[in-house]
């Protein structure tokens, strides 16, 4: 039986509410997603921030 995927921290959790807010997109903080999938989300949208800096 597989272990089960741990999900997301309090503090990946706040970083998407935050980064959402500040992208203008919908706060998926509310979702449940694992920590690697916050991870990846968070990355995302870490990436898309630094585009429309430098863009």
């Amino acid at each position: 039986m597989a272990e089960k995927e741990a999900l997301m921290t309090q503090a990946q959790r706040e970083e998407i509410k935050h980064l959402c807010d500040e992208a203008n997109v919908p706060d998926k903080s509310g979702e449940l997603l694992t920590k690697e999938g916050a991870q990846h989300f968070i990355d995302d949208l870490l990436r898309q921030a630094s585009e429309r800096r430098h863009g």
